[in-house]
């Protein structure tokens, strides 16, 4: 099975995104990124994020990749993704990369796709550099343990700690997740037990990530009832600006002219005893509409999002 680059946006020292379909069905769109952290060159540090699903079912309401699921893609196509990326590039600064990140956690929910792990068994053999991570993301579907175990055992057997679990928690208020993420979660003592099979001494610790938004309820205290510090580290990020977003009314405490109460939980985990990562990102990412599910919608729907520069070039 192969894709077909439609469509190449966006600005290729701080990310590029690439707008695909599957070759025997065009409605099948996805897309996934070429991508830096500017604070470093390429060589330092890549990051490619791949799409999962065609779509995504879980239809969170600040992401703009829901509401036009078609179902999961294969591991060869997930595959084709990095290997796309990677053959853009000089093959030195592909095997020279220090680290190499590819992160499954572009449209859809890994989880709900049982030939991710197949993509994680192959993925050495895609990307033949000793600095090679993986790392998924997820919001921890309810009715999806032997899909982390099967997660885990992967993770044991093939990457000797250079993977990284990303748990998207976004709010310590039931309600809250649930309006957010609007579908069957595990609850706080199902991750911890997630975290508990999954870390060992020598992986690096998984990640809860908030993605803090105004009106929405984080508190440390809870987050610390479960989840031991040792083996987690807590991630604050903003609420990147999308369509759907804007529909929903959601607002970001990050990246704003007062950011007091993004700088108070900070320092609440940090009593916690969690290490914190304040993972602000590029504001030009925002400008050339590099957030998930973006790049799909605007072409679907052949519109610009208010307040973005973006071009979309077809290759």
């Amino acid at each position: 099975m192969s894709f077909k680059v439609i469509s190449i946006s966006g600005d290729e020292k701080v990310a590029q995104v690439f707008v695909a379909s599957a070759e025997d069905d065009s409605n099948k769109m996805f897309e996934f990124v070429d991508g830096l952290d500017t604070r470093y060159k390429r060589e330092e540090k890549w990051i490619i994020n791949v799409s999962t699903q065609y779509g995504c079912p879980v239809d969170c309401r600040f992401c703009d990749a829901g509401g036009d699921y078609k179902g999961n893609i294969p591991a060869d196509l997930m595959l084709g993704q990095v290997k796309y990326v990677l053959d853009r590039h000089d093959p030195a600064s592909v095997n020279s990369c220090k680290k190499l990140k590819v992160h499954f956690a572009r449209m859809g929910e890994p989880a709900l796709n049982n030939e991710v792990i197949d993509a994680l068994k192959l993925l050495p053999e895609t990307v033949k550099n000793p600095g090679l991570m993986a790392c998924v993301a997820s919001v921890a579907p309810k009715g999806r343990e032997k899909w982390f175990e099967s997660l885990c055992n992967v993770k044991h057997q093939m990457y000797n700690g250079h993977f990284q679990l990303q748990l998207s928690i976004n709010s310590t208020d039931e309600e809250w997740r649930l309006r957010l993420m609007p579908i069957s979660l595990f609850s706080f003592q199902e991750m911890a037990e997630i975290v508990s099979e999954f870390w060992t001494p020598r992986d690096r610790k998984v990640v809860l990530n908030f993605a803090l938004t105004k009106g929405v309820p984080v508190e440390p205290k809870s987050v610390s009832r479960f989840f031991d510090p040792e083996k987690c580290i807590i991630k604050l990020t903003p609420l990147n600006p999308t369509f759907k977003g804007k529909e929903e009314n959601l607002a970001s405490l990050l990246r704003q002219a007062d950011e007091s109460e993004a700088d108070e939980l900070a320092s609440g985990f940090s009593n916690c005893g969690y290490e914190v990562v304040m993972s602000v990102g590029d504001y030009r990412e925002d400008k050339i509409g590099s957030n998930c599910g973006q790049a799909v919608r605007m072409r679907l729907n052949n519109r610009i999002a208010p307040g973005l520069n973006l071009a979309i070039n077809s290759e």
